[in-house]
């Protein structure tokens, strides 16, 4: 499943940007004078406007049969995430484009513009699209799974083995998967570099 985060700003002030228009991030201009220090908006509710527009949203996908899992603010003022309950793969990123086409169109009747791209401004967050995922058999079983007994995590350890092994034999393929322009800019300080990459298997392997 994916969680998809985006800014949503004035459109009338999207327009007087040029650069926002013709690249989907900015090009010139000052820093934020705070930079970022509103890292509580995560947990305010959204403003009126955007709750409306986002709450409209997910009206329509349901409709469309694709529910959304949540919608929220994130970490940078005026970014926001919205999340389509996850599914099989190939569907899960039909239904992410699907959304991505439908906040545009809806953002638009309310005079709003929604900005996906990876790093809009620079000295606040960027947006990401985190993919969760798993593995499983067509039998209903998870590889990923960490399980409650000793015997139910054996599977689990082993997927992970193979998934540490795989991305060690193949790291310049998956750097090579994310590395574009827009990622770079992303990319870094506190945003999930793709250099760092963590495994937590849980308590229950301490």
């Amino acid at each position: 499943g994916w969680e998809q985060e985006f800014f949503v700003i004035p459109a009338d002030l999207y327009r007087k940007r040029p650069d926002l228009v013709n690249c989907g991030r900015t090009l010139v201009g000052k820093l934020p004078r705070r930079n970022q220090q509103s890292e509580l908006n995560y947990f305010a509710p959204p403003p009126t406007q955007v709750n409306t527009l986002l709450e409209k949203v997910q009206a329509i996908m349901l409709s469309l049969g694709v529910p959304m899992a949540v919608h929220h603010n994130e970490v940078a003022c005026a970014q926001h995430e919205m999340s389509p309950v996850y599914c099989h793969s190939t569907f899960s990123a039909d239904n992410n484009v699907l959304f991505m086409e439908v906040l545009e169109k809806e953002a638009e009747k309310l005079g709003l513009h929604v900005l996906f791209h990876e790093k809009p401004f620079a000295g606040i967050n960027g947006n990401g699209k985190h993919n969760n995922w798993s593995i499983g058999t067509d039998t209903g079983m998870n590889w990923f799974y960490p399980g409650k007994t000793d015997e139910a995590r054996k599977l689990f350890v082993t997927a992970i083995a193979c998934l540490a092994y795989g991305l060690k034999q193949h790291n310049e393929l998956v750097r090579c998967c994310v590395a574009h322009a827009g990622n770079d800019h992303r990319l870094g300080a506190q945003e999930a570099p793709p250099a760092i990459i963590s495994l937590y298997p849980g308590t229950g392997f301490e």
